[in-house]
């Protein structure tokens, strides 16, 4: 490949940075995800100042803060990935088809390899951004409670290869179509069904469900914001990425034949 993406990478990071739906996008992301925060500390400390009452008469043992506040509010900022993603990557491909500057690309000294890779570590890098101006939420935990940090560093880690997979997700679905709306309702709906494709309870009599559960985001991303780290789980995010990143180059690679 030769580093030919550098010039790709380059180019759709310049093309975010100058897109003002991005940061129509960050302020969703960071209000939605503050609103989150902000309701489960004031349902602890509502539930604290009930529990400490109960204390006295029952000897009940005190809610544990980041049990309540931490593990909860980085698992529904997992779920939020889900509608902030799609936003992000439906234009990588599609608008480049639509605009027809696809065709101009496919003759320049770039490899399909080099255009994946390179639009796909854009759209990481935009997350990562994200999740770097999220670091606001740690300090917060650290005002408001007693976090425990080990447990806040392995989310941020989910959320990072959640995010990945997400991306490569939404990177296929744009190769797909000149729609950005397609892209993105695709990318959506398809995130949707595999964060919650453990959870549906197909075939649960015959353990259908149990292989389904092998192919959930949700239950691979689950353990780390618990605070564990198994190989496989970070196995099935590096699997999920490349497979659709090789399915979108060969998207790629079909349509350089047919042209």
């Amino acid at each position: 490949m030769r580093l030919s993406f550098v010039p790709i990478y380059k180019r759709e990071l310049r093309a975010y940075f100058q897109n003002p739906g991005v940061y129509v996008t960050l302020a969703i992301f960071l209000g939605v995800s503050s609103l989150f925060i902000f309701s489960h500390v004031n349902a602890f400390a509502d539930l604290c100042m009930r529990r400490q009452m109960m204390q006295q008469q029952f000897g009940m043992q005190p809610l544990n803060f980041t049990e309540f506040v931490v593990k909860g509010s980085f698992g529904l900022i997992s779920f939020l990935l889900i509608f902030v993603v799609p936003l992000l990557t439906m234009r990588l491909f599609a608008e480049e088809k639509k605009t027809g500057t696809f065709e101009l690309l496919s003759t320049c000294p770039v490899t399909d390899w080099g255009m994946v890779i390179g639009k796909y570590l854009a759209a990481v890098t935009i997350l990562v951004v994200f999740f770097i101006l999220s670091l606001v939420y740690p300090v917060t935990f650290g005002l408001v409670g007693e976090a425990e940090w080990p447990i806040v560093m392995t989310s941020y880690l989910a959320l990072l290869l959640l995010g990945m997979a997400y991306v490569a997700l939404g990177l296929f679905a744009s190769s797909l179509t000149q729609n950005q709306i397609i892209a993105a309702v695709v990318t959506f709906f398809a995130l949707l069904a595999f964060f919650f494709v453990g959870d549906l309870g197909i075939g649960r009599a015959s353990g259908l469900d149990k292989v389904l559960g092998g192919f959930s985001l949700l239950k691979h991303s689950d353990p780390m914001i618990q605070g564990t780290i198994k190989s496989e789980d970070v196995a099935y995010f590096v699997l999920f990425s490349a497979g659709f990143l090789f399915l979108t180059n060969y998207v790629l690679e079909s349509r350089r034949w047919r042209v």
